[in-house]
């Protein structure tokens, strides 16, 4: 039987808020000891480094930890966003391994990093298992490392998001065991008798019907459906978006495929990447990927009530997944441009999530960005949720 359960904390001393929340954590258990542990933190925990790891290992009664670094933490009882927080994960049973770990540098190694992750899965050929990794946004783009990942490997689940701070520490953390690092990645390779539920909630809706790119180079889109891309892209712009340039790009993106070959901008099919240029003169559109004529696009915005609205979506498809079970324990990976930022107000996806589960082990982070699979493909994620619940096999 998998024993999970989840505390937080936001008291100012990192020992004793570390304490607090790995304590109710076992509580909630009904446990001693963990035989793994999770623990995200926001940044001003991190320079009081040897009371954050000396706490937890004690605590929990196990090294083998990891965590990471985020902007706000969550857990079952609600999110912390803009304040100090520690939320912490115990679990134990012989239905589930974890093997944490921690690699630096991350900068320009990426494809090498994934390559070893690729040869590891490739030799273990566990059938069953979930890689979660928490890489640091500044130091690092996931894109290389998932596909030299799947390039030695083939397709193996991945959750996850960036490691990231609320912009005062200037610098994010990967924690594994008693280390404590910038500019590396950690993370912990699950097996086991479990079963990963996993689904994603998209923080922006389409507000254009499906086009065609039909000329692009680079990561410059030229034109859509035959007409220069600005244009096409300035007709969806009505009222004060119209008026303001800065703040439509704040909140209209495109999407893109997420598998080129099937090339399908459908419901839960696409990306979510920023527009990050425009060259009126020109009628060019600058997007944060790589783009190619003949390629679907749609352009989204960025809405709370969308959001929620997709939110809910997501979560009857869990609870049809689940199909009665109750999740030992889940992970939601939360971007940190949703939250109160996106919706106005605080702990909405929390509370969606315990609405339509009922009470159950959670533990959260926000995020720089997210990753998850679509299909048969790990991916980059932006301005999503990630939500993966656990179950035992019957």
């Amino acid at each position: 039987m998998i024993r999970a359960g989840v505390g937080q904390s936001q008291q100012q001393s990192t020992g004793q808020a570390v304490e607090a929340a790995a304590r109710q954590a076992l509580a909630h258990a009904g446990i001693s000891r963990a035989d793994l542990a999770m623990i995200f933190f926001t940044a001003d925990h991190a320079g009081h480094q040897r009371e954050l790891v000396t706490a937890v290992i004690r605590t929990v009664g196990t090294d083998c930890v990891v965590g990471s670094s985020a902007a706000g933490v969550l857990t079952g009882e609600g999110e912390i966003e803009g304040s100090g927080g520690i939320a912490v994960l115990v679990i134990a049973g012989d239905e589930i391994i974890g093997r944490p770990f921690i690699f630096e540098p991350l900068r320009g190694n990426e494809t090498n990093l994934g390559a070893s992750f690729g040869e590891f899965l490739a030799k273990t050929q566990e059938q069953n298992s979930l890689m979660v990794l928490l890489p640091d946004t500044y130091n690092g783009n996931p894109q290389p490392l998932l596909r030299s990942m799947a390039s030695n490997a083939g397709f193996h689940p991945v959750i996850g998001a960036g490691s990231t701070e609320n912009g005062a520490a200037g610098a994010t953390f990967q924690l594994c065991g008693d280390k404590l690092a910038s500019n590396s990645i950690a993370g912990a390779y699950l097996t086991g008798a479990f079963d990963a539920h996993i689904d994603i909630t998209q923080g922006c809706q389409p507000i254009s019907e499906p086009m065609m790119i039909t000329k692009a180079e680079g990561n410059l889109i030229h034109e859509i459906n035959d007409r220069p891309a600005i244009e096409v892209f300035a007709k969806l712009l009505k009222g004060p978006l119209a008026e303001d340039l800065r703040r439509a790009l704040m909140v209209l993106f495109v999407g893109l495929p997420a598998d080129r070959q099937e090339n399908s901008v459908a419901a839960g099919k696409y990306l979510v990447r920023n527009i990050i240029g425009l060259d009126p003169e020109k009628g060019i559109l600058g997007v944060a990927e790589e783009v190619s004529a003949g390629e679907a696009m749609i352009f989204a915005m960025r809405d709370g009530q969308r959001a929620r609205d997709d939110l809910a979506q997501m979560l009857h498809r869990q609870v049809e997944m689940l199909g009665g079970k109750k999740p030992a324990f889940g992970l939601y990976f939360n971007c940190c441009a949703r939250g109160s930022s996106l919706y106005g107000l605080p702990g909405i996806d929390s509370a969606y999530i315990a609405q339509a589960l009922g009470d159950f082990p959670l533990i959260g982070m926000f995020g720089g960005y997210e990753l998850a699979p679509l299909g048969q493909t790990n991916h980059l994620f932006a301005y999503t949720g990630v939500l993966a619940l656990i179950t035992e096999r019957d």
